[in-house]
């Protein structure tokens, strides 16, 4: 891993969350050893005007400038990362017209430069390497304006399947990309679809926490957070529960199997998923739950399930909950929705809800501590230790042919 280096990340998601990120992860792996600025995602106005009557729980203070907009928090892997909620701006999703966006979303960069900006002075931050994480919108307006040495676009979702970003998302995305020093892609559908825009265009594929999700070992048999009740077995998922989810399916493996318990972990924002899962006595929604917590329930799983529908929003995905619940030892059954030929000997991945149901049947009869112990090998090859290794060479290999 580089080291003694000056890091900006542009980030989309906030630093805090009951769900894993990916971007938040890599960033904790590179605070051992580097500074790390991490800017928070962007609120606008509306999100501030929600937050002060109750309808967001959001840092409305520290939005504002009232707190001080700078924090500086412990990494859970060693170092500090320092974390900026940049002032609000204004909304803009709702705008089509291309010219008007850009526009309006140009003011807010400007706004969002300053703040940067002025972090970067109080952290004697000179000419960092800026890596933006999905945030093309902001990002075409930065680039080149915070005397970076170099500049990287992250890119782990099918920003054209984003609602919220159909309008001008693709546009924006495809424009940064032909701007930035190179682009890190995190699956081969994403990758396959972008490799054209940008010569020095690498894959980096999702990774795990590793020494987090390996301690479900130890909870194995617990039987304390999921109330097994009569039932044999216990099924799972962690993670939200959306429009990703293939719920035909779903319903069939819940009357196929009656003496099994369906449980779900994780935000369920989709009608269709909590009407179904509160339509069965043999399924559970235990709601979302901080990333440290989530290696218990996995203990208590005999399985993991990730049941995605294959679309044009899903064949981009590789999945973190995959080397998640691999980490965790436990059998893995999935849908075949995107290119995951890395798993083929360490899961099982089928085409339909017959032969999901057979094969989730068949992982659970023939599972053993050997085969968990294989599994969780899989899991360390794919650490974020390692995914940041990667990274830090094509840091390295962009900044040689830069000389």
């Amino acid at each position: 891993m580089i080291k003694g280096e000056e890091i900006v990340c542009i980030g989309f998601p906030t630093w805090e969350g009951d769900y894993m990120k990916s971007t938040v992860e890599l960033m904790s792996v590179f605070a051992k050893g580097n500074k790390v600025l991490y800017v928070d995602y962007e609120f606008t106005f509306k999100d501030v005007l929600m937050g002060m009557i109750g309808k967001k729980d959001i840092p409305v203070k520290r939005i504002l400038g009232l707190t001080d907009r700078l924090r500086k928090l412990p990494s859970k892997k060693g170092g500090d990362v320092y974390v900026l909620t940049p002032p609000p701006v204004l909304p803009t999703n709702f705008i089509k017209s291309s010219k008007y966006y850009d526009s309006i979303l140009r003011i807010g960069a400007k706004c969002v430069q300053k703040s940067i900006k002025k972090a970067m002075h109080r952290l004697d931050i000179a000419s960092p390497i800026v890596i933006n994480a999905f945030n093309p919108f902001f990002g075409n307006d930065l680039a080149g304006k915070l005397n970076e040495e170099q500049l990287l676009y992250y890119c782990y979702d099918e920003i054209g399947a984003a609602v919220w970003a159909k309008n001008h998302g693709v546009r924006l995305e495809e424009k940064f990309i032909k701007k930035v020093d190179g682009v890190i892609i995190s699956s081969i559908g994403l990758f396959n679809n972008r490799m054209h825009l940008n010569k020095n265009s690498f894959l980096v594929k999702n990774g795990v926490d590793y020494d987090l999700f390996n301690t479900a070992f130890k909870y194995k048999g617990a039987n304390v957070l999921i109330p097994k009740k009569n039932y044999s077995k216990v099924i799972g998922y962690i993670g939200s529960i959306d429009s990703r989810l293939d719920y035909e399916l779903l319903e069939h493996l819940f009357i196929k199997m009656p003496k099994a318990l369906f449980a779900f972990v994780g935000r369920v924002n989709f009608s269709k998923g909590e009407a179904l899962l509160n339509k069965y006595e043999n399924v559970i929604s235990l709601g979302p739950h901080p990333p440290k917590e989530l290696p218990k329930f996995l203990g208590e799983f005999d399985l993991g399930i990730i049941p995605f529908e294959k679309n044009e929003f899903t064949k981009g995905i590789y999945p973190l909950k995959i080397n998640e619940y691999l980490s965790a030892g436990i059998p893995v059954v999935l849908t075949k929705f995107s290119d995951l030929s890395d798993f083929e000997k360490s899961t099982s991945i089928v085409n339909d809800k017959e032969t999901f149901l057979a094969a989730v049947k068949t992982e659970m009869k023939n599972d053993s501590l050997a085969k968990q112990n294989e599994r969780a090998k899989v899991g360390f090859h794919n650490s974020w230790e390692n995914r940041v290794n990667q990274i830090s060479d094509i840091i390295l290999k962009i900044r040689a042919n830069k000389k």
